[in-house]
C-alpha cells in the first residue's frame, strides 16, 4: 500500500523522467527541424534537470506532508538523483544509442540544472504549498 502510495504522488515526476529518457535516447535525426543555436544543447540540459529537480522537490514536500522523511532523503531523492541520472544518461548514451555521444559540458549542464532547480524550488515551493494548505 505504501509504494502505490509513493508512485500515486510521484506521478509529476515519474512523467519528467520518462520525457527526459526519450529525449537523451532518441535519434538526433528526431530534432533536426528545430531551430538551433550555440550551446543550445547545454541550455536544454538545464532545463531539463533544473525541471526535474523542481518537480522532484514538490513531489517530495507534498509526500512528506503525510510520511516521516529525513533531510538525507530529501537530498538522495531530489538532488543525488537527478544528478546521477544525468551521468548515467551521459554514460549510456554512447555504448547503447549510437551516434548519441558523452559530453562533459552535458552532465556539467544537468548539475547546474539541478542546482538551478533546487534554487526556484527553495524560493517558489513554500510559497505554493502555502496557498495549498
Amino acid at each position: 500500500m505504501k509504494n502505490s502510495y509513493f508512485l500515486f504522488h510521484y506521478w509529476k515526476s515519474f512523467i519528467i523522467i520518462a520525457i527526459i529518457l526519450y529525449l537523451s535516447f532518441a535519434s538526433p535525426s528526431t530534432f533536426k527541424e528545430v531551430p538551433t543555436f550555440k550551446f543550445e544543447d547545454k541550455l536544454i540540459h538545464l532545463l531539463m534537470y533544473g525541471g526535474l529537480t523542481g518537480i522532484l522537490i514538490f513531489d517530495f514536500r507534498q509526500y512528506a506532508k503525510n510520511n516521516y522523511t529525513t533531510f538525507l532523503a530529501f537530498i538522495l531523492v531530489c538532488l543525488l538523483f537527478p544528478a546521477t541520472l544525468g551521468g548515467a544518461v551521459e554514460i549510456i548514451q554512447p555504448i547503447y544509442f549510437p551516434p548519441r555521444s558523452a559530453e562533459w559540458l552535458d552532465w556539467c549542464s544537468d548539475l547546474l540544472g539541478v542546482l538551478v532547480g533546487w534554487f526556484v524550488m527553495s524560493w517558489i515551493s513554500p510559497r505554493i504549498l502555502k496557498r495549498h494548505r
